[in-house]
């Protein structure tokens, strides 16, 4: 798979194209079925840093299974360790745009499912991925992948087109530390585009891209997954001792280079 000169053109320029059907239905389906058995079933979780939706943790809000309040599963654990996920992050459709972006020395910065319970789930502020992570250049590609219908209504993707050329901005926590938001900025919710999807399309964002998911106000499933890529030659600006702990990088293909990530 691969971009058209136009999708190119719009990622540099917009900072994000989304690639409809980069996942095959039967892998969407295996994918949920696996993540399915994670919240809700007895699949061991060891190595994954899980979130529980805030309102769910503080008691303001109940739900039938345990499994409907997970916000989060996150960790390079989850394609190190699981077949159906790595299957995901070396899949060509996706690993073939991301070379097209990055160039073919690639290592997956980042893996992690996104849930959205019905009615339950909730909003993720305006926020740019490359705040998290001690990384330069700052050019690493995050991949949404949308494993249901992903609509304003179940908090689908909403971007500020253009503002990656804006710069890193400045972030503060908001319900945990990890939960970081754009503290100022020139921009708002009018300004974002939201970007509806189905099953298996993928959008590939631009780290520096300012963007927000919505509440899911429906009695439907949002569910996503995350791969983010960099190019091998990357480097952590920080040390391994002052880096978080789920700050690191999985081999994808290419070369890898002395020094780098």
């Amino acid at each position: 798979m691969r971009l058209t000169d136009a999708q190119f053109r719009q990622y540099q320029s917009e900072g994000y194209v989304v690639v409809e059907d980069a996942l095959s239905p039967a892998t969407v389906d295996r994918v949920k079925t696996r993540l399915r058995e994670y919240t809700h079933g007895d699949r061991d979780v060891a190595g994954f840093q899980r979130q529980i939706e805030p309102a769910v943790e503080r008691g303001e809000v109940d739900v039938d299974d345990p499994g409907d309040a997970v916000r989060k599963f996150e960790g390079l654990d989850m394609v190190e360790s699981d077949d159906v996920l790595r299957d995901v992050a070396e899949n060509d459709a996706v690993t073939d745009v991301a070379a097209q972006l990055l160039g073919p020395n690639l290592k997956l910065l980042r893996s992690a499912a996104m849930f959205k319970p019905p009615e339950v789930g909730s909003e993720k502020g305006f926020h740019q991925d490359a705040a998290y992570y001690p990384i330069q250049p700052m050019d690493h590609v995050t991949v949404w992948i949308a494993l249901d219908e992903a609509t304003p209504e179940n908090g689908c993707m909403n971007v500020v087109p253009g503002a990656h050329r804006d710069g890193v901005m400045g972030h503060e926590a908001v319900e945990y530390d990890t939960d970081i938001v754009i503290a100022d900025r020139d921009f708002t919710h009018e300004d974002a585009v939201p970007l509806p999807m189905e099953p298996g399309d993928a959008l590939f964002q631009h780290c520096l891209l300012p963007h927000f998911t919505a509440p899911n106000t429906t009695d439907q499933w949002r569910r996503a997954l995350i791969m983010s890529y960099m190019d091998s030659r990357s480097r952590f600006t920080k040390s391994g001792d002052e880096r978080p702990d789920w700050v690191d990088s999985v081999h994808i293909q290419g070369e890898e280079f002395p020094g780098c990530v």
